[in-house]
C-alpha cells in the first residue's frame, strides 16, 4: 500500500468539511476530502432542502383551508403525491455534482470511498494509505438506531423522502423534530398519523409553552400523539405493521401502514476506528477542546455533528468547518460563539 502525503484529509464531504476547504485551500495547503456519499452530506441531499419541498405543499394545503376565513370558496385540494416526490428529486440532482465542480475548483482531491484511521496522522481509504499534517473529523450524523425487537420494520426519515405512494397511515416512534414536520406533511396529505413519545412532552428541548401550542395544532390537524409511552416492540400485522407499546402501565397496540424511526440522529463516527487514530470519544461524540480540536490528538480537528456542543445544524456545521479551516491555518486560536448565530 502506497502512503499519500496531504497537508489537511477531511472525512466527510457535506457542510462541515465544504466548510474547512476555503481556509485551508486560500493558504495553499494540499487537502483531500473522503466522502463515501453523495457530496454536501444529508441536507442538501436527504433531510433540509428536499424536505422543504414537502413542507411547503404542507403549507399550500393550510392555505387552501383557511380560504374560507377570508370568504373564499374552493374545492377540496388533491395533491399528487408521486409528482409532489419527482419535483423533490429533480430540485436536488445535480447538488453533488456542482459541488463535486466546486471542490474541483478548490483543487480538492475528492475520493468516494469509506475512511478508517490507521495510526495518529494516517487514514486508510480503499487501496489507500494517506497521511496528514491535520486530520478532520465532519462525518456527519445517522438516524439513531432503536434496540427493540423488530426495529428492522422501521424506515427513516431518507426512506421517506423517496416513497412515491403516500401511506395511508404512519406512526412514528419519537416526538423529535423530524416526526413533527413530516407528521404535519403526511396529515395534510390525508394520512392518518400517531406519534409516540418516550418522554413526558414533544420536542423535549424545546420552550413548553411553545410545544404546548405545536401540540394542540397537531391534534386540530387529526395527529394522535401520546407522550410518555414506551414502545416494545414492532411485528407485521394484518399485512401492515403493528406498534406494542405500554402507557401509564396498560400494554397497547396500534397499527399501520409504515412505522417510521423518528428518534433522532447520531454521530457518524463508529466505523472509523477512533481508537487507531487515538481519538478520544464517549456517548457518540469526539472529546475537544474550545478550539474544535481532539483532547487527546492534536492533529485532530472536529465539526459538525460529532462534536459534544454543536446543536446540530446545517449552518451551525459550515460555521464550525469554517473556524477548523482557520484555526488550521493560523494556529488553534478561534472559538465558535454559537449565541452569535443565526439558524
Amino acid at each position: 500500500m502506497n502512503t499519500e502525503k496531504f497537508d489537511v484529509v477531511i472525512l466527510g464531504g457535506g457542510n462541515a468539511g465544504i466548510g474547512v476547504t476555503g481556509p485551508v485551500r486560500r493558504a495553499g495547503m494540499s487537502v483531500a476530502m473522503i466522502e463515501s456519499h453523495d457530496l454536501g452530506g444529508t441536507c442538501p441531499n436527504r433531510g433540509c432542502t428536499p424536505k422543504k419541498v414537502l413542507v411547503a405543499a404542507g403549507h399550500a394545503l393550510h392555505e387552501i383551508e383557511r380560504a374560507a376565513v377570508h370568504h373564499i370558496s374552493v374545492g377540496k385540494p388533491k395533491l399528487d403525491w408521486s409528482a409532489l416526490i419527482d419535483r423533490e428529486k429533480d430540485l436536488i440532482k445535480d447538488i453533488p455534482a456542482n459541488l463535486a465542480r466546486s471542490m474541483a475548483r478548490r483543487d480538492v482531491e475528492v475520493i468516494k470511498d469509506h475512511a478508517t484511521f490507521a495510526g495518529p496522522n494516517a487514514i486508510c481509504v480503499g487501496d489507500r494509505r494517506l497521511e496528514a499534517k491535520h486530520i478532520v473529523i465532519a462525518t456527519g450524523s445517522m438516524p439513531r438506531r432503536l434496540p427493540i425487537p423488530g426495529a428492522e420494520h422501521m424506515i427513516t426519515s431518507d426512506e421517506m423522502l423517496s416513497e412515491r405512494e403516500l401511506p395511508g397511515s404512519v406512526i412514528f416512534v419519537g416526538g423529535g423534530v423530524i416526526s413533527l414536520e413530516f407528521g404535519h406533511v403526511y396529515a395534510r396529505a390525508g394520512a392518518d398519523v400517531t406519534i409516540l413519545e418516550a418522554l413526558p412532552q414533544l420536542l423535549p428541548a424545546m420552550d413548553v409553552d411553545a410545544v404546548a401550542r405545536i401540540q394542540t395544532e397537531s391534534e386540530r390537524i387529526g395527529i394522535r400523539v401520546k407522550t410518555g409511552v414506551s414502545v416494545k416492540r414492532i411485528e407485521p400485522a394484518n399485512n401492515r405493521l403493528r406498534v406494542v407499546f405500554t402507557h401509564q402501565g396498560t400494554e397497547h397496540m396500534a397499527e399501520a401502514d409504515r412505522i417510521v424511526n423518528g428518534a433522532g440522529r447520531v454521530a457518524n463516527i463508529d466505523t472509523l476506528d477512533l481508537a487507531a487514530g487515538r481519538v478520544e470519544h464517549g456517548n457518540g461524540r469526539v472529546a475537544v477542546d474550545c478550539h474544535l480540536r481532539s483532547t487527546s490528538n492534536p492533529a485532530v480537528y472536529v465539526c459538525g455533528d460529532a462534536l459534544p456542543i454543536s446543536p446540530q445544524l446545517s449552518p451551525i456545521a459550515t460555521y464550525e468547518g469554517d473556524i477548523v479551516g482557520r484555526n488550521i491555518v493560523e494556529g488553534p486560536k478561534y472559538s465558535p460563539d454559537y449565541a452569535s448565530m443565526a439558524t
